[in-house]
C-alpha cells in the first residue's frame, strides 16, 4: 500500500499540509459476546504533535464544524486536533444490496462480498490506517486465490458506465487518481496514479502530480506496456464528459467540472466552474473516474466493455457472464510487491439461497448476511468466522417512472410514501436494526433530517393513501423488481402495505440481466430499485435532479425541478460545513413538497462474514477504499 499522505504544499502553494510529520493512528479492537456470537468492533483514534490538522471533526467547544465531513480548504485551514467517532463501530463498506455495485440499482457492496469483511492488518510502512486484525500481525504470502460472490449479473466491465458486477474487476484492474473517503478522515488519501494533489487559492483550480511508474499490464490488444500519463487523465475525462457516452459521472461533471488539460507528461489540471464540496469524493469514486489508457479508450465502447487493458494491481484473465470472473496480478504495477494473491475470483449467483449455500459449502471466502439473525447462524455453525458489523451507506427504494402513468400525478406518488410502514420493513427485513431515512441516509449525521422530523414528512398513514389513491382513480399499479438477494421480502411487505391503502401492487419478477437493462433505459414502469453507495450527499440527492442520478436520463424518474435543481447545485457549492448541513435539511424539505419519484425504504445496518484465513480484507465504511486495498488481501493457508 502506497504510504497515505495528504495534498502537499507547493512552493508557491497557499495550502498547508494537511498531515504532519510524526503523527499516527492507533486502533484497537473490542471482541463483545452477543448471543454467544462473537462480534468484532473497533476504533480509531489519531495521535499528533501539537498544531497539525486532520480530517477530524473538531473537539467540544469548537463549534465552527458539524461533522468531520470537512471541504479541502476547511480542512487545511484546521490547526486543532480532533478527534472523530466511527459511525457506531467496524465501519463497513457495504452490506446487502450494496454487492451489485450499481449507480441506479445497487452498490458497490464489499462488506464480505466483493472484497470486504474480515481482519486486516497495517500494511508495512502506512502512515493511514486499515481496520482490526482479530489474531497477531503476520507477515504476508504469495499466492493463493480470494474468491467472493453476489447475487446479480456482471453487466459487463465498461469502465465509464458499467455498474453492476462488473465495477469490481473495473476498480481493480484500472488506476485512479487517489482514492479518499469522508467516512475515513483518518487515513488521507490513498494515492495511486497520482503522487500529490493541491487546490489553488480560487478553490476552483486542482493541480494533479502523476507517478511516472504506472504501466499498463499486458494485452492481446497491441497496447504498448508504457507508463500511464496526463494525457490518458485527460482522454478519461474527456469520455466521460461527453453526454452522448452515458458515463456514470456525466452529472458532476456537467454540473461542476468547467475544463481540464495536461500542461505536461505528470501534470494534470481541472478546474470547476464554482466551488464545488465533493472533488476529491468524485474523482476518486470507484464508478466515476477510472484513468483508463487513451489506446483503449479508442477502442470504442462495445470493446472495452468485453475487456479491461489498464495499469491497476490486477488484469482480468476471465469473463464469463452469468458465472464468474477471474483477476490475477499485473505483472507491470507499480507498487512493487503487490497484489500478494496470485487471483481473485468473483463468482455470480441468482439468488441469496445458493448465495448462501456456497459459502457454507466453502465455494467461496466471504458472504453478507441479510440481517443479523443469519450472521449469529452462520458463527453458530462455524465458529471461527470473523464477523463484522456496523452503519452502512446501503437502502433500497422505490423508483417512479412519471413518464408513465399513474405516476404522472403526484398524488399517487403522494400516497405510496404514505402508505409505507418504514418501522415494519425495518423490523421484517433488518430484524429491528436500522432507521428510516430520507433523501440522505442516516449516516450522513450532519445532512440528514431528524427522526422526528421525518415522521412528519413522510407519515405512515394508510386512511390517508387510500384517499389520495381514490381521488386519483388508482386501484391497482404494476411494478418491476430484479429477482436477486433479498428484494422478494420487499416485495411481500410493499405489496401487503399498499394493500392496505386500498390498491393492487402487481409485481413481475425479472432476471437481473433483463431488469437492469430496462432499468438503465429508464423503460420501467416503477421498480425497487437497488442502491449503490452515494458516498456523498450531492451523489444521494442527484436523484432529485433533471437527467437523474447520472445526468443523463439514464436511470432516471423523468422528475424535474428548477427549484430543487437549484437547491442541490446551492448545497453542493456550500464549503462552509456547517451551513451546508443546512442547505441539505432546506433541500430535502423541498424535494418532499414537490412529491419525489424517488422513494427510501430505511437505511440499514452491514454485516459481513469472512473465513480466518483472508487476511488484510479491507473493512472501511468505502467501497472505493475496500476495492483498492483488495491489492494487500493474502491467504494464510499452510
Amino acid at each position: 500500500m502506497v504510504p497515505v499522505s495528504a495534498a502537499t504544499r507547493g512552493a508557491d502553494s497557499p495550502v498547508p499540509p494537511l498531515q504532519a510529520a510524526g503523527s499516527s493512528l492507533r486502533t484497537s479492537i473490542r471482541a463483545i459476546d452477543d448471543g454467544g456470537v462473537t462480534v468484532y468492533k473497533c476504533s480509531i483514534r489519531r495521535t499528533a504533535p501539537p498544531g497539525t490538522c486532520c480530517r477530524h471533526r473538531k473537539t467540544r467547544g469548537d463549534d465552527s464544524m458539524t461533522r468531520d465531513e470537512k471541504t479541502y480548504w476547511e480542512r487545511t485551514a484546521t490547526s486543532r486536533l480532533g478527534r472523530r467517532r466511527l459511525l457506531g463501530g467496524a465501519a463497513l463498506a457495504g452490506a446487502g444490496a450494496a454487492a451489485f455495485g450499481l449507480v441506479g440499482c445497487g452498490d458497490d457492496d464489499d462488506g464480505g462480498g466483493n472484497g470486504g469483511g474480515g481482519g486486516t492488518t497495517p500494511s508495512p510502512g502506512a502512515t493511514g490506517t486499515t481496520a482490526p486484525q482479530a489474531t497477531p500481525t503476520l507477515a504476508p504470502k504469495k499466492g493463493g486465490t480470494y474468491t467472493t460472490g453476489f447475487t446479480g449479473t456482471i453487466g459487463g466491465v465498461a469502465p465509464f458506465s458499467s455498474n453492476y458486477g462488473g465495477v469490481y474487476p473495473i476498480a481493480l484492474c484500472y488506476n485512479y487518481l487517489f482514492v479518499y473517503s469522508l467516512f475515513n478522515p483518518g487515513l488521507g488519501y490513498v494515492y495511486d496514479l497520482a503522487t500529490k494533489h493541491k487546490a489553488e487559492a480560487d478553490n476552483v483550480t486542482w493541480v494533479f502530480n502523476l507517478r511516472p511508474d504506472a504501466k499498463i499490464a499486458p494485452n492481446k490488444y497491441g497496447i504498448a506496456e508504457r507508463p500511464l500519463d496526463a494525457d490518458d487523465v485527460k482522454a478519461s475525462f474527456d469520455f466521460i464528459a461527453d453526454k452522448a457516452n452515458g458515463t456514470n459521472a456525466y452529472a458532476p461533471f456537467a454540473q461542476y467540472f468547467e475544463k481540464w488539460d495536461a500542461p505536461d507528461k505528470q501534470t494534470f489540471r481541472l478546474i470547476t466552474k464554482k466551488p464545488y464540496a465533493f472533488t476529491e469524493s468524485v474523482l476518486s469514486h470507484n464508478l466515476y473516474c477510472p484513468i483508463v489508457p487513451k489506446e483503449w479508450i479508442a477502442k470504442g465502447p462495445a470493446q472495452t466493455k468485453t475487456d479491461i487493458v489498464g495499469a491497476g494491481a490486477f488484469m482480468l484473465k476471465e469473463l464469463t457472464e452469468g458465472q464468474q470472473d477471474r483477476m490475477e496480478p499485473n505483472p507491470n504495477y507499480w507498487d512493487k510487491g503487490r497484489p500478494y494473491l496470485a487471483s481473485v475470483v468473483s463468482k455470480v449467483y441468482a439468488d441469496q439461497v445458493t448465495y448462501r449455500t456456497a459459502f457454507q459449502s466453502q465455494q467461496i471466502d466471504a458472504y453478507v448476511p441479510q440481517h443479523k439473525d443469519e450472521a449469529q447462524e452462520l458463527m453458530k455453525a462455524e465458529k471461527d468466522l470473523i464477523f463484522r458489523t456496523g452503519p452502512t451507506l446501503n437502502y433500497n427504494s422505490f423508483w417512479m417512472n412519471i413518464k408513465q402513468k399513474p405516476w404522472d400525478d403526484p398524488r399517487v406518488r403522494r400516497a405510496v410514501n404514505m402508505a409505507i410502514n418504514r418501522k415494519e420493513f425495518i423490523d421484517i427485513i433488518g430484524r429491528g436494526d436500522g432507521y428510516p431515512i430520507g433523501p440522505i441516509t442516516y449516516a450522513f449525521e450532519a445532512e440528514a433530517l431528524p427522526k422526528d422530523e421525518l415522521a412528519k414528512l413522510q407519515p405512515f398513514d394508510p386512511a390517508g393513501a387510500k384517499k389520495l389513491f381514490q381521488e386519483a382513480g388508482v386501484s391497482e399499479f404494476k411494478f418491476q423488481h430484479p429477482t436477486a438477494g433479498n428484494v422478494a421480502d420487499y416485495v411481500t411487505i410493499f405489496g401487503r402495505q399498499m394493500q392496505a391503502a386500498g390498491v393492487t401492487a402487481k409485481a413481475e419478477p425479472l432476471d437481473a440481466g433483463t431488469w437492469y437493462g430496462q432499468y438503465q433505459n429508464s423503460s420501467l414502469t416503477a421498480s425497487l430499485s437497488l442502491n449503490q453507495q452515494y458516498n456523498t450527499p450531492d451523489l444521494a440527492v442527484t436523484w432529485y435532479r433533471t437527467g437523474g442520478i447520472t445526468g443523463n436520463d439514464r436511470f432516471s424518474t423523468g422528475f424535474s425541478d428548477p427549484e430543487v435543481d437549484a437547491a442541490i447545485d446551492k448545497a453542493a457549492s456550500t464549503l462552509d460545513a456547517k451551513q451546508r448541513a443546512t442547505a441539505y435539511h432546506d433541500l430535502q424539505r423541498l424535494i418532499y413538497k414537490k412529491d419525489p419519484a424517488f422513494i427510501n425504504f430505511f437505511g440499514a445496518i452491514g454485516y459481513a462474514v469472512t473465513r480466518p484465513y483472508v487476511m488484510n480484507v479491507p473493512d472501511y465504511k468505502a467501497t472505493n477504499l475496500n476495492y483498492h486495498m483488495v491489492k494487500d488481501v493474502w491467504i494464510n493457508k499452510a
